[in-house]
């Protein structure tokens, strides 16, 4: 396994527009396809298999919770544990690897029968989700824009919740008729096609594989050196240790609520209407972001993050007393237009603070922060559920949301945080 460079036959010198469209589209385009299955077969369908799994395995939700807590957990830790790598190896070997993964993992569950079997299944899942998922994915729309980063971030993205509206149904609808061991199989099949051809195929590590630099510029004969933050510079400043508490805790909450939100309303009213919340849930979470992708070309970054935490808890408060079609549908709708912006901004953010030169290992420790959240999410969701109702439960996700916006008040500013690492780098301002 080597990094890629400068592909044979390519003029280096030569201008974007005689390459023909800017080639970074075509990694976003490959990207959203690719996380479209990660997360309609992984992330949303979490959702689904847990609810599945409480009634086959005939278990507590509580039990079942912590089997979805390890998925996310263990996405984090890999893929932070890997982030060291992926400046130096070429990025279609994490793709192709996560890829395999989840395609095991869920031709896996035709033998899982029992809840420890379970907690093994949703680990090999996080393997899979990790290393073939948002970080790699995140790292590289980073490293191929620069001025048009948001735009592309917001586009590629958005493939996380159009897998939730065009796949988690049709999985719901394999589980409702076939259940874990019938309908896992195929879903891994289509997770290993959706992500592994295309990723083979089409994507680069880095524009110059392209004989380009971020957002399509001609290469120059003499390359300038990669501004930006060191990972013990980043992480020495107020606002990134900040920030990692404030993703712990709306990722608690937001992942949470999305792990639990189809037994809930399914409890209240059936699950055709459990599984049309999650539908809705991921539609708007896809408006929000092609939305939210333009908005932050007008508005700072750290305005719209803290805006969209209190739009969550807002949402996550009104869930909270939903109990008709009506009410779910519209609180969904507002919960979801949080949750893609959120897990867009958070990558953005970062990038935009701290520069690409160490991106990978700064993003890839928040991300694992916010992935304590995650994993915490479902299991503190669902234990308050078992121990009082799931009104409680969003309720506390909502309060937890508030907090996180009182956090980010008092980390500072991503100026400042840039002047910190800029004046230690000698940098100017």
């Amino acid at each position: 396994m080597k990094s890629i460079t400068v592909e044979p036959g390519v003029d280096a010198g030569a201008p974007a527009e005689q390459q023909g469209v800017f080639y970074g589209w075509v990694i976003v385009g490959s990207l959203f396809v690719a996380l479209t299955f990660s997360a309609g077969l992984g992330f949303y369908n979490a959702s689904i298999i847990l609810g599945v799994a409480v009634d086959e395995l005939d278990a507590s939700v509580t039990a079942v919770s912590g089997a979805t807590a390890l998925f996310f957990a263990t996405s984090g830790a890999i893929g932070f544990f890997l982030s060291g790598l992926m400046d130096r190896i070429d990025i279609r070997w994490f793709f192709l690897a996560g890829g395999a993964l989840g395609a095991a993992a869920l031709t896996g569950l035709r033998w899982v029968d029992s809840v420890p079997l379970l907690y093994v299944f949703f680990f090999v899942l996080g393997l899979g989700f990790g290393t073939g998922g948002l970080l790699p994915a995140t790292t590289l729309v980073a490293r191929w824009f620069d001025r048009r980063r948001s735009v592309a971030m917001s586009i590629a993205s958005t493939g996380l919740s159009f897998g939730g509206i065009a796949l988690t149904p049709l999985a719901a609808g394999f589980f409702d008729d076939r259940g874990l061991a019938g309908a896992g199989p195929w879903l891994g099949v289509a997770w290993f096609l959706g992500i592994v051809p295309l990723s083979l195929l089409l994507l680069r590590s880095h524009p110059d594989a392209k004989g380009l630099e971020p957002d399509g510029v001609p290469r120059p004969k003499v390359r300038p050196p990669v501004v930006g933050a060191t990972f013990a510079q980043a992480t020495g400043t107020r606002f990134f240790r900040f920030m990692c508490a404030v993703y712990c805790l709306i990722y608690l909450a937001q992942v949470g609520a999305i792990a639990q939100m189809f037994r809930m309303v399914s409890e209240r009213i059936d699950s055709s209407a459990g599984a049309a919340a999650v539908s809705t849930l991921a539609l708007a979470s896809v408006a929000g972001r092609l939305a939210g992708g333009v908005i932050v070309t007008k508005m700072s970054t750290f305005n719209l993050v803290a805006v969209l935490i209190l739009v969550q808890s807002g949402g996550l408060a009104l869930l909270a007393f939903a109990d008709t079609r009506t009410a779910v549908t519209l609180s969904a709708v507002v919960f979801g237009m949080s949750v893609g912006n959120l897990l867009m901004l958070q990558p953005l953010i970062m990038a935009e603070t701290f520069g690409v030169k160490e991106y990978s290992k700064i993003y890839s420790l928040n991300m694992l922060f916010g992935t304590i959240g995650v994993a915490g999410g479902p299991f503190v969701l669902g234990f308050l559920r078992d121990l009082f109702d799931y009104r409680t439960s969003f309720l506390v996700a909502a309060v937890a949301n508030v907090i996180g916006f009182a956090l980010l008040q008092a980390g500072g500013s991503p100026d400042r945080a840039r002047e910190v690492w800029q004046v230690s780098e000698k940098v100017p301002s």
